[in-house]
């Protein structure tokens, strides 16, 4: 996913905590590597670790549309869930997948949920 870094929040020996603007919304996250540049493009791969457990941080959703949003340290994520044959669950946000682990689907898929994740990173693909 192409995201834009809006601003540093805090730099880490590992990398930046960042404020960053993509297609689907603003969000933060850890960035791993080297310190990014403000108002620079950079083509990453979500890392979402969290657990996730149905109607406590993941849910059906009533939108139809990828978006992401941060909100007192969470990240939000509106997305296409996917699981695969063999209990594989995929978040797909428009072109982009983030694997996730989550508890076994007691709906019918693919459908689109919300979910709200507290550990997540993003990784760079282009450097």
């Amino acid at each position: 996913m192409q995201i834009t870094i809006l601003t540093i929040i805090e730099i880490h020996p590992k990398g930046a905590y960042v404020e960053f603007a993509s297609p689907y919304g603003k969000g933060s996250s850890y960035f791993c590597g080297a310190i990014p540049e403000e108002h620079q493009v950079y083509d990453v791969e979500v890392d979402i670790n969290d657990e996730f457990y149905w109607n406590i941080n993941l849910k059906p959703s009533l939108e139809n549309e990828p978006s992401i949003r941060a909100d007192s340290g969470n990240f939000h994520v509106t997305a296409e869930l996917i699981v695969s044959e063999d209990g594989c669950s995929t978040l797909k946000l428009g072109s982009s997948v983030v694997l996730i682990s989550s508890e076994k689907t007691p709906v019918d898929l693919p459908i689109f949920v919300d979910l709200i994740a507290k550990e997540t990173s993003l990784h760079p693909t282009n450097i």
